[in-house]
């Protein structure tokens, strides 16, 4: 597992959004917390770069995983900024009752690609009819 996500940075090592090289992520259960329908886990980045990046355009996909098949997917993103050989963490839910995950980074046109639908209508200006004559 640790080798698939070291050779996905590798492959992500030519982007020059930010320096995936230098980027690692990491995931876990969070055993603090417990229910009976979802599973909550902390996605971890760490920066073993020289440089600040803005954790908001740090986004990855986690996978839950039973018997090596993917059960459940969801994608997110860090707040804040990460700071040279620094760390961020956030939580993410999977609905369901999982033991082993996986997570990967997703390059900023893999994360643009699917769509951003949001629900309700877009606002339209107002439009006044004119008066001839």
């Amino acid at each position: 597992m640790t080798s698939a996500v070291f050779l996905f940075l590798s492959i992500l090592a030519s982007s020059a959004d930010l320096p995936w090289q230098d980027l690692v992520l990491s995931i876990e259960k969070d055993h603090s917390t417990s229910s009976d329908t979802v599973t909550l886990c902390r996605v971890r980045v760490d920066n073993h770069g020289a440089h600040t990046w803005p954790g908001r355009n740090v986004s990855f996909e986690a996978m839950a995983l039973d018997a090596g098949v993917v059960m459940a997917r969801e994608r997110g993103r860090f707040g804040l900024s990460i700071s040279p050989h620094g760390t961020l963490e956030t939580l993410i839910a999977f609905p369901g009752l999982y033991d082993r995950f996986e997570v990967r980074l997703l390059s900023r046109d893999a994360d643009s690609s699917k769509s951003k639908k949001r629900g309700g209508r877009k606002a339209k200006g107002s439009r006044r009819k004119r008066k001839t004559g």
